[in-house]
């Protein structure tokens, strides 16, 4: 029996016309390894919710937050509140680039009117998921701290009760020790 139903597929398969074949190969998402403490920092480039251009520039020689968050994520509400109040203890020496994951500009924008940020924070968009890709970023809120040699010095995952004093202390540690 085996035999007569690979005889009657071949039959039928000579008989079929031939398959068009496809004019491109679809493209797999890149598996990324998620960013790692001691890492060059990977690129950030991306547009604000206005549209204009935040490139390799991002940094501009300073210990930098590039923080991760979303509009409708409530621990990244009280994230972005107690980052301000970081700001406020540390001054300039901290810039703070913040990723959106994936809203409109429209709900961006309103998001921001309706919510204090860090003082000087960069808001970029993330519409199509590249950055965070690129970061290794699957948890939101997450949070890198950055070098001016653009390396990784800490990565934070989420945020709680103890993580406004604990992301106080590592951006302390990483200023001392480049200086600022």
């Amino acid at each position: 029996m085996h035999a007569l139903l690979t005889a009657g597929v071949l039959a039928a398969a000579l008989q079929s016309k031939p398959v068009a074949q496809p004019v491109a190969e679809p493209v797999a998402e890149p598996v990324v390894r998620p960013v790692a403490v001691g890492d060059a920092a990977p690129k950030l480039e991306a547009v604000t919710p206005d549209g204009a251009a935040v490139a390799e520039d991002w940094s501009k020689g300073d210990v930098v937050v590039v923080a991760f968050f979303a509009t409708w994520c409530g621990p990244c509400h009280r994230a972005l509140r107690e980052l301000g109040a970081i700001r406020q203890t540390l001054g300039p020496r901290v810039r703070f680039v913040l990723v959106e994951a994936g809203d409109d500009a429209p709900a961006i924008k309103k998001f921001i009117a309706a919510n204090p940020l860090p003082a000087g924070a960069v808001v970029v968009t993330d519409p199509s998921g590249s950055l965070r890709r690129r970061w290794g970023c699957a948890i939101i809120p997450s949070f890198f701290i950055v070098d001016p040699t653009k390396t990784v010095r800490y990565i934070n995952h989420g945020w709680g009760d103890s993580s406004q004093l604990h992301f106080l202390r590592r951006l302390h540690n990483v200023l001392e020790v480049t200086g600022r």
